[in-house]
């Protein structure tokens, strides 16, 4: 787990945006749901950022770092 919140500029993201197959949405249902690895400009943290392509709604999962 993260020692203090971070903000996406304290790394980078790698790639583009994935089609997360058999996920769907936290907040609608909908299954147009992508995601994109995160990891920190220190190497020490990899997360997960969720996005929904049909409402817009995004939500992090923490890599097994945490």
């Amino acid at each position: 787990m993260h020692a203090k919140p971070m903000s996406e500029s304290d790394g980078e993201f790698e790639g583009q945006f994935r089609k997360a197959g058999g996920s769907k949405c936290r907040k609608c249902g909908a299954e147009a749901v992508y995601c994109r690895l995160w990891v920190s400009a220190d190497g020490a943290y990899e997360d997960v950022k969720y996005q929904c392509r049909a409402c817009g709604h995004a939500w992090w999962v923490d890599g097994p770092d945490a």
